[in-house]
């Protein structure tokens, strides 16, 4: 549902697009680069189930505005949530040990602590001392970085095209009377064509890269 209380299947088109786009753009350089880091894969059978919530919602609203699939489900949840841990009492038990720090996992960061904050404290010596580096990642250089490498491929990939072109040209005509001018004339042609075939790919992949930063709200 929109600010304006609209359903976003009642929306055109061209809404639909510009509340995308400026979803995509709240996102940000965060998601891009987690994207990229960790991509989200989600087993095939998620879509199935979503499809199938989606479905019940669209059509409990459809016959009902006030319809509320999460109330309707929390009871279950709740439920689930409870016996998560085998039964009821185990939960509780848990949660109350949560509260008061008695878990073991408390305990042991109790004992832990000390060693963990001494080698804190060894970490920042190091750091005063000069040890140690810290990196600063820069999710703009990293991008430029990227599209620079898929340019400086074409780029490449041009000059050698030229060269074996030219090597061939000078093979064909200056280089006549050399006993193997014809067999390396033809290596020289083919080398140019491979090369030269992969410059339209090159700039494809730049397009590419482009557009997808572009869904995401982040500009060249």
């Amino acid at each position: 549902k929109t600010t304006d209380d609209t359903w976003e299947n009642e929306l055109t088109e061209e809404d639909k697009r510009k509340i995308n786009r400026q979803r995509r753009k709240q996102l940000g350089e965060e998601f891009l680069s987690l994207n990229e880091d960790t991509p989200f894969i989600f087993p095939p059978t998620w879509t199935f189930v979503f499809r199938a919530f989606f479905s019940l919602d669209g059509i409990g609203k459809t016959l009902n505005p006030k319809y509320d699939l999460t109330k309707i489900m929390l009871p279950y949840l709740k439920e689930l949530l409870d016996l998560k841990d085998g039964n009821v009492v185990k939960t509780t038990l848990l949660r109350i040990g949560k509260r008061v720090g008695l878990r073991p996992v408390d305990i042991n960061m109790l004992v832990t602590q000390p060693r963990r904050v001494a080698r804190v404290e060894d970490t920042i010596n190091r750091l005063e001392q000069g040890e140690f580096k810290l990196r600063v990642r820069s999710l703009e250089v990293e991008r430029q970085n990227q599209r620079s490498n898929l340019v400086l491929k074409n780029i490449f990939s041009a000059v050698l095209s030229t060269i074996f072109l030219q090597s061939g040209v000078m093979m064909h005509t200056v280089g006549k009377t050399l006993k193997f001018s014809t067999i390396l004339r033809n290596v020289f042609y083919g080398a140019s064509l491979i090369f030269a075939a992969r410059i339209p790919y090159g700039v494809s992949q730049v397009g590419k890269l482009d557009k997808y930063n572009e869904n995401y709200g982040v500009k060249r």
